[in-house]
């Protein structure tokens, strides 16, 4: 599992997806997340525009992204 950490006072859960390049575009990130979910903090999100914020964990395929 790859590690990240980004740093944000706040953004959209499909918009980190789509800077940290774990998907190519927002709207890709957009339709996955809706169709099948991101863990946020350990709970499955199906919120493409849910925000983030400093302490957020999100896990997606491989990777686990916390927000610092």
């Amino acid at each position: 599992m790859g590690k990240i950490e980004f740093e944000s006072e706040e953004i959209k859960l499909k918009d980190l997806l789509k800077a940290s390049n774990i998907i190519p575009t927002g709207g890709l990130a957009k339709v996955i997340i809706k169709e099948e979910g991101v863990l946020v903090n350990g709970s499955p999100c199906f919120v493409a525009g849910r925000k983030l914020y400093k302490g957020d964990v999100v896990e997606f395929d491989d990777f686990s992204i916390t927000i610092v």
